[in-house]
């Protein structure tokens, strides 16, 4: 049977998480306008949990299908945190627990809390907010908005998401600042920085911030970019 894309009625909050999970299936939800088919999603749910597939693997096994799933979305739902909690709260959160914890808690109290050899998941892995940084947190807003910045939404280069997953540090990296929303900006650091260490992830996530002050890196073609990136971003920023 197939199931389809729906919203609750009112978001949730941090404070009314817990119960909210508690009684997920009690929530008030809405159907959208135009139906969005979420089988094939869950299909691939399906899978990932029959194969024991978990934690950080899970990024690179769920964006694809998720991406493919949504990306008719208009702007109006994609912003709509109703729509990303009831993803996470209401229709995968064993997924969530899964990414992060790497098993469902017997309650979902247990879950935010440290013990028995288990790392606490934050509240904002099911929650986030209606912002880059807040997208960059939910479980599934974060998995959708970096692909449709590096793919837009008739793109197919699904490598080079996958790729951008592989990284935590420059996802993160790429979340918490403004030029984290240019496409160009996103195409370039993961190509070049996707498959190296955090530490040097880090350094040209820096040295990009560094000079965003001083230049605006919207006006730039991904040449350009690439040259800002290089092992000495400071030379290649005078040669612009």
């Amino acid at each position: 049977m197939n199931s389809f894309l729906q919203r609750l009625q009112c978001p949730v909050s941090e404070q009314g998480l817990v119960e909210a999970l508690r009684k997920s299936g009690e929530l008030p939800v809405s159907d959208l306008s135009s139906r969005v088919d979420l089988s094939r999603l869950d299909q691939t749910v399906r899978e990932a949990i029959a194969s024991g597939v978990k934690e950080s693997a899970l990024d690179a096994f769920l964006v694809e299908p998720l991406h493919l799933t949504l990306r008719g979305m208009g702007e109006a739902l994609r912003t709509d945190m109703r729509i990303w909690h009831w993803l996470t709260v209401v229709h995968y959160p064993e997924l969530v627990w899964l990414r992060w914890r790497g098993s469902v808690p017997s309650d979902p109290e247990e879950g935010f809390v440290l013990g028995n050899g288990r790392r606490p998941v934050p509240a904002v892995r099911f929650l986030g907010t209606a912002s880059i940084n807040g997208h960059g947190r939910n479980t599934f807003a974060r998995l959708f908005f970096a692909a449709d910045r590096l793919i837009g939404t008739s793109g197919n280069d699904y490598d080079l998401v996958r790729r951008l997953f592989s990284s935590q540090e420059l996802h993160l990296g790429l979340s918490d600042r403004e030029y984290g929303l240019l496409p160009h900006v996103n195409r370039v650091l993961t190509r070049r920085l996707a498959d190296l260490p955090d530490q040097q992830v880090r350094a040209g996530v820096r040295s990009l911030n560094a000079l965003g002050g001083s230049i605006c890196l919207d006006l730039l073609g991904e040449e350009e970019i690439e040259r800002l990136v290089s092992p000495d971003p400071v030379q290649a920023s005078c040669r612009l």
